[in-house]
């Protein structure tokens, strides 16, 4: 029997407007009434996730979220942080240099606020301010305190300029981080130890449970890892084929409330 279901949010979640579905919301109350915990696991900080909360009735002490692709595990009441994996200002320096061989625009993220020395931000950047809820403070390596842990660094470029830079990139950014292109204007490096489906196993042993007793729903790459540990993985109708093809079903697209069509299927029905 499921007694944690881990969703994505961006493309899962979230609909094509990126609002919240009243079905799905719904849904989502009734399975948590049910005593099944419901984790949002999503690439985006917690104050990006906040706002959602309540609809949903995840807002108690015994409620939690996987910000920053698994780089920390946070109760949604309290917002204090069970699991972290983070990156040093030396990891910072180390990206940041790769960033600027390339010329790439470079934004950097610990728990409160986002960090670049880019002169302009793109309409890309700002809405990954203000849909996350963020603060952008101004600052480049001289300005940020050397004892600063980030959570997760992000290169942004059009794709054109994108896929010319990735072959180039030091290689070792590979093994030393978990990257993940979760946009083709997007690649995003995290903690080699931080994933989606790292932080879900560590949440999970926490609490008890099997990975027979977790489901996990997505739509992109950096949700194979949650597929690779839960015992259930639904991957969206809106899905990369990659995730599809290592899912045990394929509900809706997130568009036409896929979540909700899922939960009652893996946890509702299954209940009665």
């Amino acid at each position: 029997m499921i007694k944690l279901v881990a969703l994505d949010m961006d493309g899962t979640l979230l609909n094509e407007r990126q609002e919240l579905g009243p079905a799905v919301a719904e849904t989502i109350r009734q399975v948590r009434a049910r005593g099944v915990r419901v984790v949002l696991a999503t690439g985006r900080p917690l104050p990006g996730v906040m706002n959602f909360l309540p609809e949903l009735n995840l807002v108690s002490d015994d409620d939690y979220a996987i910000p920053y692709n698994g780089a920390l595990v946070q109760t949604t009441a309290s917002q204090k942080v069970l699991i972290e994996h983070s990156l040093s200002y030396a990891d910072y320096l180390r990206l940041y240099a790769q960033a600027a061989k390339f010329g790439l625009t470079m934004i950097a993220e610990d728990q409160s606020a986002m960090y670049t020395d880019a002169p302009l931000l793109t309409h890309r950047e700002l809405f990954e301010a203000v849909d996350t809820n963020m603060a952008v403070k101004f600052a480049g390596p001289q300005q940020i305190a050397r004892d600063i842990e980030f959570s997760k660094i992000m290169f942004f470029a059009d794709k054109p300029l994108l896929d010319k830079a990735m072959p180039q990139l030091d290689p070792k950014l590979q093994t030393d981080f978990y990257a993940n292109r979760s946009e083709d204007f997007l690649l995003e490096f995290v903690s080699k130890h931080a994933s989606k489906g790292n932080a879900l196993r560590e949440l999970a042993t926490k609490l008890g449970l099997q990975a027979d007793e977790v489901m996990a729903m997505g739509d992109s790459h950096n949700d194979v890892s949650m597929f690779d540990f839960a015992g259930t993985g639904i991957a969206m109708g809106n899905a990369k084929d990659e995730l599809k093809a290592i899912a045990t079903g394929v509900t809706a697209s997130n568009k036409d409330d896929g979540v909700a069509v899922a939960l009652r299927q893996y946890v509702l029905d299954a209940q009665q």
